[in-house]
């Protein structure tokens, strides 16, 4: 890419940029397109352009642009971090553990390796190892300071979800133990799914930073 092509680029990205803080998706998706259009090697303009699919609702652009991210940039953790987690929201929870994957070989403290193993653990029901691994999360969280307020929301989530169990397993009893704590159980998983939604789109806002 010689000097003026990639000036053009620059310019192009943050006026992407900016149009995407001023709310206007399709008009940020086309400057993103531009963008690449003119440097197709940025994993960052894709991921920003993954991102504003998101907003828009348009989850199957927004999981092949994060691929094309992953592509040209393997190592790109946080792009492989959001694409696992829109494939979690989506319901997709065995892609999204693949996805993630390779955030396991990351080290202990790694907070993106710890926020996956937390919704791991939460997509198989043990919400106290998920808590484990969100506060570890909170600890070793230094590089993205927006994820602890997420994290945070999760946590309380989950402990709400807890309380609301521990409390109908007690109401149960009385009534018909049978039925209650499965009826119980769907509701928990609805309340996560959707708090999970909520953290994808409060995440992606940030911007990835690579």
């Amino acid at each position: 890419m010689n000097a003026t092509t990639a000036a053009s680029f620059d310019e192009t990205l943050q006026e992407a940029l900016r149009i995407s803080q001023a709310n206007d998706g399709p008009a940020a998706i086309m400057l993103f397109q531009q963008a690449l259009a003119m440097n197709p090697q940025s994993a960052t303009t894709y991921c920003l352009l993954a991102a504003e699919y998101i907003t828009l609702g348009q989850v199957a652009e927004s999981e092949t642009a994060y691929a094309n991210a992953l592509m040209l940039a393997p190592d790109f953790h946080l792009a492989r971090f959001q694409m696992g987690l829109l494939q979690f929201t989506s319901a997709r929870v065995a892609v999204a553990l693949l996805t993630w994957q390779p955030l396991l070989a990351l080290p202990d403290n790694n907070a993106l390796k710890l926020f996956a193993m937390g919704f791991a653990h939460m997509a198989q029901d043990d919400f106290n190892a998920a808590l484990g691994y969100f506060e570890r999360c909170i600890i070793c969280n230094l590089d993205i300071p927006p994820l602890n307020t997420d994290i945070e929301r999760v946590i309380a989530e989950i402990k709400s979800l807890q309380e609301k169990s521990d409390l109908a397993a007690s109401n149960s009893a009385e009534v018909s133990p049978a039925i209650a704590p499965t009826e119980e159980k769907n509701d928990n998983a609805s309340e996560i799914e959707t708090n999970a939604h909520f953290l994808l789109n409060n995440y992606q806002q940030q911007g990835p930073a690579h």
